[in-house]
């Protein structure tokens, strides 16, 4: 996000209303995907491995809509607090771990569904398939960690822009006034490297070796007169999944780089800001599509709905 000569312009309030929606919505999403596996596992239906990354993605969304409607209303109704730098800093920092966490937990969820339904015969690959269920909680601690580490050192990173007014006709020199807020380029690049390049990549070759493993068991299933059976509808469904997070992810960092080269000033920056606020609500709907307990709760309960 840029930081530099912040500004918010009166046209604006014109995307509030948006802004809050979708904001509205990614909390309601990932709320559900929560409660509902939470409301499994106090029955007694134990996690597994899939469950413990979708809630763990769920609740860093939901902490990436938390933290963009508090940014939303200090900027735009509480200005000389939002402008404090404790508090600046703060929202900035976690608005930051969440989407660090959130990239690094949807790479790891790519991962899993390559490990599970790929056969691997030997390396490195065949141990992860192994030890899945025991590597995922340590793949999860790590993407907490990681993303944390590189959101604290945000603080040292980010400084104060000043103008200089114009002088006086004696000559005499101008006050400073403040204008905003600058983060340091070359951290800026390093974080987005480690903590969504990396990710990224992570989300688009685990989705290409599943479409390439989808073609050829198809192929072989034609040459051979076989049935489609549920295995490989399954397996279409997770690339399914996986292919649509990694358009998701492709479009937001796009557009996250965009903002880097436009003004506040600029309507078409905020335009980006609406794209980037929809991101927890569209990523819960691709996981809640993909997801046959939680697709199949949704129904329910909109089908409760429309009966009343």
């Amino acid at each position: 996000m840029a930081l530099e000569n912040f500004y918010i312009p009166p046209f604006v309030e014109t995307f509030l209303i948006i802004l809050m929606i979708e904001i509205f919505s990614g909390v309601m999403t990932n709320v559900f995907i929560v409660v509902v596996n939470l409301h499994d596992w106090l029955k007694g239906r134990s996690f597994n491995s899939s469950d413990h990354l979708v809630v763990s993605l769920a609740l860093s969304n939901f902490c990436f809509s938390c933290i963009n409607a508090a940014t939303i209303v200090c900027s735009i109704f509480f200005s000389s607090i939002f402008l404090v730098d404790f508090v600046f800093y703060t929202l900035y920092g976690i608005m930051s771990y969440s989407i660090f966490s959130s990239s690094w937990l949807s790479a790891w969820l790519c991962l899993f569904f390559c490990v599970k339904i790929i056969s691997f015969q030997h390396g490195c690959m065949l141990w992860l398939k192994t030890n899945i269920t025991s590597v995922v909680p340590w793949l999860i601690l790590l993407s907490q960690v990681l993303s944390i580490v590189s959101s604290l050192p945000i603080i040292w990173t980010i400084t104060k822009v000043y103008a200089t007014n114009a002088t006086d006709e004696i000559g005499t020199n101008g006050t400073l006034t403040f204008t905003g807020y600058q983060m340091s380029q070359t951290y800026n690049m390093f974080s987005l490297l480690i903590n969504c390049f990396i990710p990224f990549m992570f989300v688009m070759v685990t989705t290409g070796r599943i479409i390439v493993s989808l073609c050829a068991h198809a192929r072989h299933m034609k040459q051979n007169m076989e049935d489609h059976g549920p295995s490989l509808k399954a397996q279409q469904g997770a690339a399914r999944t996986m292919m649509s997070l990694l358009i998701l992810y492709l479009i937001f960092y796009v557009v996250e780089l965009g903002l880097g080269f436009l003004s506040m000033a600029d309507p078409l920056y905020w335009v980006c800001f609406v794209l980037i606020f929809s991101f927890p609500t569209l990523q819960s709907g691709v996981i809640i599509s993909g997801n046959a307990k939680l697709k199949q709760t949704c129904k329910k309960i909109l089908e409760q709905w429309r009966k009343k």
